[in-house]
């Protein structure tokens, strides 16, 4: 990696360090004015609450730092560009020329600063330099390989081409912390069985773009099981413990000498951005298995914000307690259920897509309390909001199974296509904890919501009521077609103006019901792997 030394003199004298980024497009080259020490940044994209701005930009060198001077709205651009993202207060610019090199940068937007202000954080040589202390060289050209526990800070960089080789762990259990930060464009390719585990007290700070999301994906990258997925293990509160244990902390059921939870709710295990996790999944025993992206016990400190989980053997993601929140999941293709909760899950997540394969997939959702006692405590109770969940053809399972005592607030969904049923409650401590039609406890219910499947609803063991009664007593919902083209709204769709705006600080306000807006609101493209 280029160390950097005396910032403001090689500014001054390569007169490029941030002068021309080849990022964006044929005709977007910033450009450096030595004689006023001025960058022009002609297009940066603006990522904010889910929404993205376009302008034209002029930084001028300050000491060592760059300060803005002015920005102005632009048209929208695609392909390589320079992205600055208020969520990490980072600028990201892929390619920055310095002499006949070229460099990935990223700035950092100084906290208070009036007129705004960037650090320099990273300068990365864009070719590869050879592996680092905490790799080994990899069997191919520019491949490192990283194996065992990582106990120091490191990045991993688009130079170079990443292998996992066995369980990969950043950590100790709340010792050694240390932090993995990834750049935008990194590949990381998990060998057979191979997994990366980020440990309580750790962080991961994966941090892509649009135009470069993270890829992480099997050696061969076509098919589910091809390596075992990404691990978080934090220190929020889960249940599973006897009663009257102060601080509840459990084995992981698949790798039982691996602990998660605590007391902290808003404990932080790092950033997940502009994520693809690729044909992951390993079945390790019987039910016990890891998935595409497995959270245990992670806090809501946690950034969570487009992801997608492709092609996994078991589940997409699967939370294990905690109060992790989430927004922009793309599930696709899934072998086993495609969101899954358990040990008392109390997050939130908003715009999820729900997409089957056509030959294969369990339940779109399932959701447990916990499965050993129902009632155990805390209970779980997500909010979820913005959902479009479509089943497989010839599926024989539910599109969301809720049971065994859990909790849930469901808002502005929609569960359509060829399901046995779209939702199905089960088990005597799901009904008794919901409470009944016309007077619900408040720990279960659905509003604002569409469902359209082979059959609507299902009742499961120990029915108090009917699930079809629970759903439609409730405000605004519908049994019937949601005019879907694909996975967006068609256009004259009731979805595209039947939701509400869910009363909680976490939740982006919405008109509408499903993920998207309109057939013109598909904010899955670009950075994700490609999907039917």
């Amino acid at each position: 990696m280029y160390q950097l030394k005396n910032i403001k003199e090689q500014l001054l004298t390569t007169s490029a360090i941030f002068l021309s980024s080849v990022a964006f497009n044929a005709n977007a080259t910033a450009t450096y004015n030595p004689a006023t020490n001025t960058v022009d940044l002609p297009v940066v994209e603006v990522l904010s609450s889910g929404s993205s701005a376009f302008f034209s930009a002029q930084l001028q060198l300050v000491g060592n730092e760059l300060q803005l001077v002015s920005a102005n709205p632009v048209a929208a651009t695609t392909g390589q560009r320079n992205v600055f993202d208020s969520d990490t207060s980072a600028v990201h610019i892929s390619s920055v020329s310095v002499g006949a090199d070229s460099y990935y940068a990223k700035l950092k937007l100084v906290p208070g600063s009036d007129p705004l202000r960037f650090s320099i954080e990273q300068l990365v040589n864009n070719a590869f330099q050879g592996c680092p202390t905490f790799a080994q060289q990899g069997p191919t050209a520019n491949s490192c390989i990283l194996s065992g526990t990582i106990t120091s800070n490191v990045t991993l960089t688009k130079n170079i081409e990443w292998l996992l080789e066995g369980p990969v762990y950043v950590g100790g259990d709340k010792s050694q912390s240390a932090i993995l930060t990834i750049n935008p464009g990194t590949k990381i390719i998990g060998q057979d069985k191979a997994y990366l585990w980020i440990r309580r007290g750790s962080k991961i700070m994966a941090e892509g773009t649009p135009d470069n999301p993270i890829v992480m994906t099997g050696a061969l990258g076509q098919d589910a099981g091809e390596w075992a997925g990404l691990v978080l293990a934090g220190n929020a509160p889960v249940n599973g413990c006897n009663a009257g244990v102060p601080v509840c902390e459990v084995p992981f059921e698949a790798v039982t000498t691996e602990i998660y939870g605590g007391n902290d709710p808003v404990d932080n295990s790092g950033v997940l951005k502009y994520v693809q996790i690729l044909f992951a999944g390993d079945a390790v025993r019987q039910d016990e298995e890891l998935n595409g992206l497995t959270l245990n016990g992670v806090g809501s400190g946690t950034l969570i914000d487009y992801v997608q989980v492709h092609a996994g053997l078991d589940d997409g993601v699967e939370v294990f307690g905690g109060t992790v929140q989430m927004k922009h999941l793309v599930l696709t293709n899934i072998r086993d259920d495609s969101l899954d909760w358990t040990n008392g899950w109390q997050g939130r997540a908003q715009f999820i897509l729900i997409k089957q394969a056509l030959d294969s997939g369990d339940r779109g959702i399932e959701a447990d309390n916990n499965e050993v006692d129902n009632g155990s405590s805390p209970r779980a109770q997500p909010i979820l909001s913005n959902m479009t969940i479509l089943g497989r053809t010839g599926s024989a399972v539910e599109g969301v199974l809720l049971r065994r005592g859990t909790g849930v607030n469901i808002w502005n969904s929609v569960v359509s296509g060829e399901f046995a049923s779209c939702l199905t409650i089960d088990g005597p401590a799901t009904f008794a904890h919901a409470g009944t039609p016309g007077s619900l406890s408040g720990s279960l219910t659905i509003q604002h919501s569409y469902v359209n499947c082979a059959a609507n609803f299902a009742d499961g063991e120990g029915a108090t009521f009917t699930t079809s009664d629970w759903f439609l007593s409730q405000s605004e919902n519908v049994a019937g077609d949601p005019l879907l083209s694909g996975y967006l709204p068609a256009a004259g769709s009731p979805l595209t103006l039947g939701g509400t705006t869910v009363g909680d600080a976490f939740f982006t306000p919405v008109d509408y019901i499903g993920a998207f807006k309109d057939e013109n609101s598909d904010w899955t493209k670009e950075w994700t792997f490609p999907f039917n």
